[in-house]
Formats: structure tokens, sequence, C-alpha cells
């Protein structure tokens, strides 16, 4: 739960990042203009910038009859609503709706990600690959995509454990809202070897330093591909190791 808030918290503070970094002119050129028309020409830049946010704020400072400081009191305190007060509401009606509509909320929490985890293709092989993993490392965090809805339902996770992007995985665009570019281990486990080898491409493009692995049901077509030359990229037939492990255990009866 504790990381689950500092999580979301980050994530808050991440999204209005970009409304405290217009707002700081604002402030920094109210400054300068307190510094030259201003009741108090002799101040430092602290000062002044401490008393443009008071005024911002609406807090009492002494304007001295001047126009350009009674002007900035009016003025501030409607830059600041429109700045400040766009991000806050806007983050506000994304976090408490966020059980309503995961979309944008798992957007800004894919942002976040980094060393993470990403599954495309979650079909029988890929939930019982998910399945162990969550086993083997309880607190790691996964990216799904795959088309089916309800996924993590149907495998009883929620948030907390993975994010599902209900999308093809070899659309490049999801593949960029997954933070590929930062993830640190891909598994591509769909039924077909044309859409794992793609989506190998795409991702290679995105993230060359990513661990893949591929899983391909003919397992001989990973000797032709140049894909095998890479150090990182790591190929898996679940029917041929399936019938390594069947076969050895027929042997010991």
């Amino acid at each position: 739960m504790l990381k689950r808030i500092r999580r979301d918290f980050s994530i808050i503070l991440s999204t209005i990042w970009g409304n405290l970094v217009l707002f700081a002119p604002l402030l920094i050129s109210s400054a300068a203009l307190l510094k030259f028309f201003g009741n108090n020409p002799q101040a430092g830049w602290g000062q002044l910038i401490l008393d443009a946010f008071n005024l911002a704020s609406m807090e009492r400072v002494e304007t001295g009859g001047r126009t350009i400081p009674i002007l900035l009191a009016f003025l501030l305190p409607i830059g600041m609503m429109i700045i400040l007060g766009e991000g806050i509401l806007r983050i506000f009606t994304i976090y408490s709706q966020r059980r309503m509509n995961r979309k944008e909320w798992d957007l800004m929490v894919a942002k976040s990600l980094k060393d993470h985890t990403v599954i495309c293709g979650a079909g029988e092989m890929g939930k019982q690959l998910l399945q162990q993993m969550l086993v083997e490392q309880p607190e790691m965090e996964v990216v799904l995509i795959d088309p089916r809805p309800g996924l993590l339902a149907e495998l009883g996770l929620n948030d907390d454990h993975a994010l599902h992007f209900q999308s093809d995985m070899t659309d490049i665009v999801t593949l960029e809202q997954a933070s590929i570019h930062s993830a640190k281990l891909v598994v591509l486990s769909a039924g077909e070897d044309a859409l794992n080898l793609e989506t190998a491409y795409k991702i290679l493009q995105i993230n060359p330093e990513a661990t893949i692995w591929i899983r391909l049901h003919h397992s001989g077509l990973a000797e032709l591909l140049d894909l095998s030359k890479k150090s990182n990229i790591h190929f898996f037939s679940p029917y041929q190791q399936a019938a390594k492990a069947i076969v050895d255990h027929m042997m010991e009866k």
C-alpha cells in the first residue's frame, strides 16, 4: 500500500511539473516589474519573488499605491489560477476517476515505469509465464499488451501488479505507451511466430538494449534469423521444451 501511495504521489508531481515550470517565469517577470516599479526597489531578488508569490496567492503586500504592484495584485492570482489550477484540476479529475477511466491513468503510470517487464500476447502461455514470474518476484512491475478485454480480472490481478493495454502488440504507439524504451525484459508469447518477430524488430528500434524472449512454434526458424546473432535476444519453443520435460519424466518410470 505504501509503495502504491508513493508511486501515485510521484505521478501526480510529474504531471503538474509542466504547470510549475510555466508558473516560474510568471513569478520571475513579476519580480522584475516589482524591482523597477515597486515600492521597494532595493529589495533582493529572493524577497521580490516571495512578494510576487504572495501577490499571486492574494496575501497582503505593501504596494505603496504604485500602479504596477496594484495591477499585479489583480493579475497574478488570475495567472496562478489558470496555470496551476488547470494542472491540479486535471490530475484530480483523472485520479478520482481512475477506476472508471483506466486508460488515461494507466498511461500516466506507465510513463513512470523503469526496468519493468512487458509481456506481449497474453494467451495461455503468456498467462502462465506471468503467474510464475509473480511467484518468483511478487513486486515486479508488469505491462501486458493484448487485445482481449478483462485480462487482469481473468488473471485475478489488480493494477498494483500489472497494467493492461488492450491493443495490438505490433502497434508501435502502444509499445511506446508501455514505456518499452525503459523496459528491462520483454516477453513475446503470442501464438503466431510472425506477430512475435514483427514486434521484436519494432522493439529493437525503440530499445535495442532490452532483453527479449521470443516464442517460436518452429524452433528451427531461429537459426535463420539475424536476431539470433544478438546477445540480448533469446528464443523459446514451448513444444520442444515441453516434449523434453515429458520424455525425461517418462524415462524415469
